[in-house]
Parts: C-alpha cells; sequence; structure tokens
C-alpha cells in the first residue's frame, strides 16, 4: 500500500498506526495549502521578514536563498513556524494575489493566464458583457472600444486597416447604427459597389442621403448617379430645374414638400438666371431667400451676391462698382454699442444725402446748462485759431495739387482749455484714441510634422503663415465736430451779444 496520495502526496494511515492523528493533521496542512491555492507573490528571491502562518508563495526565482533554498519552482508554505516547499505537478492553478492574476503549472513550468490564451481559434460564438447568440455570434455590450495599431518598435507597422469584405456586388456590407434597437442610418455597400449613406426617420423605409460613384468618384447629394457627363465635377450639388420659375439654375437648393409638390424655400448658387436662362446675371456667388408672400411657387429673392470681382452685394444683383453694396439698412445688432471703424482703420470719406443724427432728446439728458464765464472764453479763443490747412498724407501724395482744409487743432483746443482751468478731457468734442504696440511677424513656411519610429509625433506640424508688419505704439486726437461747432457757436453769440451791448439801443 503506498503512503502517500498520488496527486497531492499527502499522508495516508496505515493499518495500527500509533499517533494516527500526526499523520491526519499533516494530511489536513497540505490540503488547507494547496485547495483553492492563493500565493501572495511570485517574484521574491528569498522569505519575506516576517511571514503570517499559512502564508504561501510560489517561487520563480531560479535561485531562491535562505529557507527557500532548493524550493525553485515550489510552492512555499510557511507552518508552524518552518518553510516547506510543497512539489506542483501540470493542472495545478495558483491565484497570485499580488497581480491579480491566474497562473496555470505546465510540464515547461508556470505561466500566466494570459499567456495561454494567447490564441483563440475557430471560436463560433464570443459574447463580452453580454450573450452571443445564433443571430449575432459576436455581441459586446460595453461603453468604449479601443483599436490601436501595432507600433513598429513592437515589431508592427504603425498602420491599422480594419478590412470588411462582402461575397458580391448584390451583398450589403454596411455599418448599421440604430436608436432603442432601430435602424436611424446606414454606411456602406447596399446591394451594389457605390458607397452610400442612408437615413431613416421614426417610422418608414431608409432613405438615401449621399451617395459616391465607385467609377468616377463624383458625389450626389441627392440619389444615385447618373450616367457619366463629360467634365462632371468631382462634387455635384443638387439641381433645381427652374420649374417655379425661380432664379437657380443650378447650385444648392433648400426644398419643401407637401400635397405631391416641393418648392424651393431658399438657395447658393454659382450662376443663375430665369427659366434655365443666364442673362443678366454675369456669374459669381448668389444667396436666395423664397418670399414670405404665402404662396409656394414663385421667383426667389436674391439676399446675397459675391460677384466676379471679389464685391459682396446685399439685397442687389446688380453688377457693383464698390466692395460692397447694400441695398437696405445697415444696422448694429445691439443698440449704442460698436463704433464704425477705429482709431487705426479709418473711413476716408462719408458721403451722404443729409447729415447724420445724433440723440438729443430732452427725455435721455440732465437738464442743459448755461457755460461759463471760462467756457465761453474758450469759446471765443477757439474761434480765432480757425484756419486752413493741409494734410501731410496729401501733400505726400498730390504735391501742390493737395486741397486746402478749413478748421484747427486739437492740440490747440487743448491748451485753450487748460490756459482757462478746464479739464479738455472733460467735453466730448475732444477726442483721443491710443493703441498699443503691435509685434512684426515673420513669414513661416509650412512644415510637415515629425514622426517618431514608435509612431509619436515628436515635432507637430506648422501651417504656413504670411509675414505682418507690426505696428508702433501711437495716439491720434479728433474732435466730435457737431459738439465743438455748437461750442464755438455759444462764444459768437457771446461776443455778438457784447457788441450789442456796447452799441446802445
Amino acid at each position: 500500500m503506498p503512503e502517500t496520495t498520488p496527486n497531492l502526496a499527502l499522508p495516508l494511515l496505515a493499518a495500527g498506526q500509533a499517533q494516527k492523528h500526526v499523520t491526519h493533521n499533516e494530511a489536513l496542512t497540505g490540503l488547507d495549502a494547496l485547495v483553492q491555492l492563493a500565493c501572495r507573490d511570485k517574484d521574491l528571491g528569498a522569505p519575506p521578514a516576517d511571514p503570517a502562518e499559512g502564508d504561501r508563495y510560489l517561487v520563480l526565482s531560479p535561485s531562491p536563498t535562505g529557507a527557500w533554498a532548493g524550493l525553485s519552482g515550489q510552492i512555499a508554505q510557511f507552518q508552524d513556524g518552518r518553510w516547506r516547499g510543497l512539489v506542483p505537478k501540470p493542472g495545478w492553478l495558483a491565484w497570485i494575489l499580488d497581480e491579480d492574476e491566474l497562473y496555470a503549472c505546465t510540464a515547461a513550468g508556470w505561466v500566466g493566464l494570459r499567456a495561454t490564451l494567447g490564441q483563440l481559434q475557430n471560436l463560433t460564438r464570443l459574447g463580452i458583457g453580454t450573450t452571443a447568440d445564433a443571430a449575432n455570434p459576436f455581441a459586446a455590450k460595453l461603453n468604449t472600444a479601443l483599436w490601436t495599431a501595432l507600433t513598429t518598435a513592437e515589431g508592427g507597422t504603425g498602420d491599422l486597416r480594419c478590412t470588411l469584405n462582402k461575397q458580391a456586388a448584390g451583398n450589403v456590407l454596411s455599418l448599421l447604427f440604430q436608436s432603442a434597437f432601430t435602424g436611424r442610418a446606414e454606411i456602406g455597400l447596399s446591394g451594389n459597389d457605390d458607397l452610400t449613406i442612408k437615413v431613416a426617420p421614426d417610422a418608414g423605409g431608409f432613405r438615401e442621403a449621399l451617395r459616391i460613384d465607385r467609377a468616377s468618384g463624383r458625389v450626389d447629394l441627392k440619389g444615385p448617379m447618373p450616367a457619366n457627363l463629360l467634365g462632371a465635377p468631382a462634387l455635384r450639388l443638387t439641381q433645381d430645374l427652374a420649374t417655379d420659375g425661380s432664379l437657380l439654375a443650378g447650385g444648392l437648393t433648400m426644398q419643401a414638400t407637401g400635397a405631391g409638390l416641393s418648392w424651393t424655400l431658399a438657395g447658393l448658387a454659382g450662376t443663375a438666371g430665369t427659366a434655365g436662362a443666364t442673362a443678366g446675371f454675369p456669374g459669381g456667388l448668389a444667396i436666395f431667400v423664397k418670399p414670405a408672400d404665402g404662396t409656394r411657387p414663385g421667383t426667389l429673392r436674391e439676399v446675397a451676391r459675391f460677384g466676379p470681382d471679389g464685391n459682396l452685394g446685399l439685397g442687389s444683383s446688380a453688377p457693383l462698382a464698390t466692395r460692397l453694396g447694400v441695398a437696405g439698412i445697415i444696422a448694429h445688432t445691439a443698440d449704442n454699442t460698436w463704433s464704425l471703424g477705429t482709431p487705426t482703420l479709418r473711413a476716408s470719406v462719408i458721403y451722404a444725402g443729409t447729415g447724420a443724427i445724433s440723440t438729443s432728446d430732452a427725455r435721455e439728458k440732465t437738464p442743459v446748462a448755461p457755460l461759463s464765464e471760462a467756457e465761453i472764453a474758450a469759446a471765443r479763443a477757439l474761434a480765432g485759431e480757425i484756419g486752413t490747412f493741409r494734410f501731410r498724407e496729401a501733400l505726400a501724395r498730390k504735391g501742390d495739387e493737395a486741397r486746402r482744409h478749413v478748421g484747427l487743432t486739437v492740440q490747440r483746443a487743448v491748451a485753450i482749455l487748460a490756459d482757462e482751468g478746464l479739464d479738455p478731457f472733460a467735453y466730448g468734442f475732444v477726442c483721443r484714441d491710443s493703441w498699443p504696440a503691435v509685434a512684426p511677424r515673420e513669414a513661416v513656411a509650412a512644415r510637415d510634422a515629425e514622426i517618431g519610429a514608435d509612431g509619436t509625433v515628436i515635432v507637430p506640424a506648422v501651417a504656413a503663415q504670411d509675414a505682418a508688419p507690426g505696428r508702433e505704439a501711437g495716439e491720434r486726437y479728433g474732435f466730435r465736430m457737431d459738439q465743438l461747432l455748437l461750442f464755438l457757436a455759444r462764444g459768437f453769440e457771446a461776443r455778438l451779444a457784447a457788441l450789442e451791448a456796447a452799441a446802445g439801443p
């Protein structure tokens, strides 16, 4: 009769054996060590300094030291104040606590479970987080997923290409997007080899929204491509055939449908005309809208046109001689918030049929206070500063042909007001604007990104950038001319009143 069990080598009781409890307890100790085997670590080469009773370690060091000497490949158990080795057999499993990893004993030694699962071949079903079935032999229920390329450092190419294949052109190869397990969109090769994008409403079948012709590469935003056309563009927008009298002969249109009819609501076109003609419309990019006249058919109204010379017309399709032409009111979207122009970007000339209107509503002002004696004296003195001058920039361009202007300078007005003990910048007709310096910028050539051997970006790509001259810090003085003239008028009135008083009745 053997003295130990064949698998775990546990001691057996012999007939008539004295002190059977010793052998029995030794067998129980072995069972306690080997059943549900969980080892604290597998990477130590010597026993820990302060082990606890029953601790087990998988000794994988080829030359362990101390009390573990000679236990390489075995399970070291601390029991009754000493270490003992348990020789494993192929098929034993050990859970390594510090790694949360399962290891298996093989004829070649201990290996991790991940290594034993390095290859899975010819699986018929695989479910991740859910149950796969005959209709869905691969099923996954998760919130995120990652596919990443094998880098060159790992022996790969750094590329990642996912290949999907169908048997023949008449079959379907697609990605189907669902909401609550109901199809809403589909991208792929649906019954042919053209790439299509389809969408579906809450009820009803799929509608084709985009098709890319496999032979020509043309894109159709409406439906199947027609026969090949000579010189057809890479992208062809849906065309309005002008059956409703619209101005669009081709381009992008926004349409509505109802009661079996369709009509154009808005459009974007490169060329336009009436009933397919182009007379009167030399080209450019035009934006059209349907007037809210209560009828579905009817002529579209052009709201903007970019002319062939880069001019922009708003509300007008007539050829433009200016960069911006507007047939309508120009207004800011917020009241009394923004300026028209800046101190460094001024208009040269403003043409108007009448003068500018400034707010002068008594309900929006404090009561009008009379000018003080000092203010009247300053107004009279300012009137004496009025003379003629020419702009230096105009002299540089035109020489003696530069025109003469009538006025005075803000610097003299500031000095005169200050001489009268007044704060010049407390008055709205004295303006001073300043701006900070802007450093010049050199041109930057475009540069591709530098990619490392492992596919990571070492130096990012740089986009091309034009040079900019920069700008020095500066300031510019100006008048609110309407207020200055009223200030001068009060001085004239005081001077006139004084003359009348001196002349007598």
